[in-house]
């Protein structure tokens, strides 16, 4: 280290010149005041000797002595600040004169300024000038007599010399006593702070900056008390800081290169050079490098070879004005493979400048799976045939060319395919679907459209058929036949051949005037015309069958108006005992109150029945009851193995949530399932009978019990009924109602019966209305009997009154 740079030094120059200022102050307010001090004695002398030699003066001048003026002038020249000394008579004229300078009177007859000193002339003039009339005794008059004059000059640097000689020997001893303090305080300085800072400095370059481990300067010896101390203390305490930061510094970055290494996002950072700052395991991996050959490589080397767009974007982005970009993309890895990511690209600041992040996610699944998703929102899994969704695509297209011609739409609903899925399994029913999914498509390849609606539904549409209505119409007959004959074909399943037939309905459209969903609607009408009328047949819409749509449009809308009012009730049908007559249980019914006037259950409940709504209305009388059957158990109106069945539609079994909206219910109403069946009918049953199966042994171990309504009316009771645990059977009003006069009928209800006993079930005769039926009824043992013989449906007041009193449970 230079001399110049030494702190002692600069202390030293520093206080050398604080302390010479000082002393030139201080020596100047000394001579200051011992100028004052020393003029005013010069002026006290002078007056003296001037007094003392006046007198003299006045009498060489009376006299007119220039000896006596000599002498006098003499004697005040033995002082040696006088300069110049003169008498001069009363007429002017000298008598005698002194100069200590051969050349006299310059400058406004001052002597020359030869004793001149400029320190002195700071605080005074070199010379003053005056005089001293001389006068002898007054006289009468009262006024002195001048007899001539004394004129004096006096060097007043003379006079003071000794004040200036006296400052600077002051200032002399004090220079040199600063100057040795100066050099004492240097080395002072040095010894008890430089020497100890640049120990202390050394200690500090000693220190491991790379090290996390706590590191410790020690104390300087001498300095464990001091200043020198407390830095020690902080640089320790600092130190520990530091290690502590660096451990959790390298313990963050661990985790962060941990994280970025595990993370499955490719994630890289390229500077203003577009050359790899750092990358994760995945990046690397995915452009088939190291992390370590990736760093400092050039982007172009590792991007664009195989991905010349995506390294495009990247420059785009890099010499554009946004700072975040996102978006899904198509990239090649290193094997050229596309892959689509979901892209984030981010500008930051580094001391190089610019550089961009970009995280990139794999998304290929997902963009694979919303293409399936896609493909399965307009396409059919099953049958890549065009699903609803398609059709309302196709039909809602507007096209101005089209406008006035007509098209024609059937749609084909396969008859009883269900029994083809519980018969033979779903599997073949899937066989069968595929196999005429591709007939329909080879025989209708002319057709503008082919699409499977739903399960065993298939839809053809033919657009700009004619402009003319009857040509139109003359072709939807025959479309609608050719359908119907290409269904009808057999198809063969491996050994099998199996028959179809469908009903189908067909509608002739003008294009711009029809909705696709007026169009789906009226042929939809068209095709239950069909089975209502047999099925197998074709049935072209009529204008009527659309006032039969808008009524049933009407309906739901009153039935949704009905749920809102509450006006849904029940009502409660006694069953009986065929031997006692007496009371065993009750069926509850649904009815409708609609502006005080009660429906006919006819009008409503088979429309209730194939809408969603029916899930809704069921639970709202489902809750009735239960709410019933709390309110007479709490007032003990209920007796022993009394139950009041509910009828149950396929679409309330069907509901994932069935079994628990049942538990909620009786959970709300606080009551045992014992007291309720639950009466489904065999379509119901055979629906999904795996978990219709499951249900039932689920809400058996509630306690409610199950009967199987309208037996005898389906086609598979008999080949299915061993696989239901149900506990009744109810046999259907049909067959009752001729019991006594056909022959058929009787064989058929005692076969129905037995088969009951066989299988430990109990049989319930619906329909029962006069004498002679109960009659032939008790013949065939003990059995349970339902109908207006005994009882109408009654309002459940109505029903207490007649069967639930104490003196009706008494006649029991």
């Amino acid at each position: 280290m230079k001399l110049s740079q030494k702190l002692s030094f600069k202390l030293g120059v520093r206080s050398l010149a604080l302390l010479v200022f000082l002393g030139l102050v201080m020596a100047f307010l000394q001579t200051l005041f011992d100028f004052k001090q020393r003029q005013q004695e010069v002026r006290g002398s002078i007056d003296s000797i001037l007094e003392s030699a006046q007198t003299s003066a006045s009498n060489a001048v009376f006299l007119l002595d220039d000896q006596l003026a000599n002498n006098v002038i003499n004697g005040l020249v033995l002082f040696d600040y006088f300069s110049y000394v003169s008498i001069i008579d009363d007429h002017g004229n000298v008598m005698a004169e002194f100069s200590r300078h051969e050349q006299n009177m310059v400058e406004e007859d001052f002597p020359n300024q030869s004793s001149y000193n400029p320190v002195l002339s700071l605080f005074s003039d070199n010379f003053t000038k005056s005089s001293i009339i001389l006068s002898g005794q007054p006289l009468s008059t009262g006024r002195s007599h001048i007899y001539g004059e004394l004129i004096y000059v006096i060097d007043n640097h003379v006079a003071l010399s000794g004040v200036y000689d006296r400052a600077v020997r002051a200032f002399i001893i004090a220079s040199a006593g600063y100057i040795f303090l100066t050099i004492a305080l240097s080395v002072v300085y040095h010894f008890m702070l430089a020497s100890p800072l640049i120990r202390l400095s050394r200690r500090f370059q000693r220190v491991n900056t790379k090290s996390i481990a706590t590191q410790q300067i020690s104390h300087l010896n001498g300095h464990d008390k001091d200043e020198f101390s407390l830095i020690v203390n902080a640089a320790n305490d600092m130190l520990s800081r530091i290690s502590t930061s660096q451990v959790l510094l390298t313990e963050r970055s661990q985790r962060f290169r941990l994280i970025l290494d595990t993370a499955p996002a490719l994630i890289f950072s390229l500077d203003k050079k577009l050359e790899f700052v750092f990358a994760n395991k995945a990046t690397a991996a995915f452009y088939g490098y190291s992390i370590y050959e990736l760093k400092g490589r050039s982007a172009n080397e590792v991007i664009k070879p195989i991905d010349p767009e995506f390294m495009r974007a990247i420059n785009s982005f890099f010499n554009g004005k946004k700072n975040q970009i996102s978006k899904t993309i198509k990239i090649k890895d290193a094997s050229a493979s596309d892959c689509y990511v979901e892209m984030t690209l981010v500008k930051f600041k580094t001391p190089e400048k610019h550089s961009i992040l970009v995280t990139a996610t794999d998304v290929t699944k997902r963009v694979n799976a919303e293409e399936r998703i896609e493909s399965l929102a307009y396409f059919d899994p099953l049958t890549s045939l065009p699903n609803r969704n398609k059709v309302y695509e196709v039909l809602s297209v507007h096209n101005e060319e089209q406008e006035g011609m007509y098209g024609i739409a059937a749609i084909a609903d396969l008859d009883q395919f269900k029994r083809i899925n519980d018969t033979l399994s779903h599997s073949v029913g899937d066989q069968l679907i595929v196999k005429l999914a591709r007939r329909l498509q080879k025989e209708f390849s002319f057709s503008d459209l082919i699409a499977r609606l739903g399960a065993d539904e298939f839809l053809c549409i033919e657009e700009n058929v004619s402009d003319n209505l009857q040509t139109a119409t003359n072709g939807a007959e025959v479309l609608g036949e050719r359908l119907r004959a290409c269904i009808n074909k057999e198809i063969e399943i491996g050994l099998h051949s199996y028959a179809l037939t469908a009903s189908i309905g067909v509608i002739v459209f003008k294009k711009g005037q029809s909705s696709a969903d007026e169009i789906l609607q009226y042929a939809d009408t068209a095709m239950y015309e069909s089975k209502r009328t047999g099925r197998n047949r074709v049935t072209l819409f009529k204008n009527e069958m659309a006032t039969q749509a808008a009524e049933l449009l009407r309906l739901e809308r009153d039935i949704m108006k009905a749920m809102f009012r509450d006006e849904f009730f029940f009502v409660l049908q006694p069953l009986v005992d065929s031997d006692t007559h007496r009371l065993v249980g009750a069926e509850a019914l649904m009815r409708w109150r609609k502006d005080g006037e009660i429906v006919s259950p006819g009008e409503f409940i088979p429309f209730l029945e194939e809408s969603a709504l029916i899930v809704d209305v069921g639970e709202r009388i489902l809750n009735a009851i239960c709410e019933y059957i709390a309110d007479l158990i709490q007032r003990k109106m209920m007796f022993d193995d009394f139950k009041i069945a509910v009828n149950i539609s396929a679409k309330q079994l069907a509901r994932h949530d069935f079994i628990d909206c049942v538990s909620r219910i009786l959970k709300k109403h606080n009551i045992d399932g014992t007291y309720l069946e639950f009466e489904i009918t065999e379509s119901v049953a055979l629906d999904n009978k795996d978990d219709t199966i499951h249900k039932i042994d689920i809400l058996k171990k509630m306690g409610i019990s199950f009967s199987l309504d309208d037996f005898g009316t389906g086609y598979s009771s008999l080949s299915h009924l061993k696989d239901l645990d149900v506990n009744k059977l109810k046999i259907d009003r049909s067959f009752v109602n001729d019991i006594t006069h056909d022959p058929q009928d009787e064989k058929l209800v005692r076969s129905i019966i037995q088969l009951s006993r066989n299988l430990g079930l109990v049989t319930v005769a619906e329909g029962v209305e006069t004498q002679a039926q109960v009659e032939w009824l008790m013949l065939q043992g003990e059995i349970l009997l339902q109908g207006y013989y005994f009882s109408k449906p009654l309002l459940p007041e109505a029903f207490e009154s007649k069967y639930l009193t104490q003196e009706a449970a008494m006649s029991r």
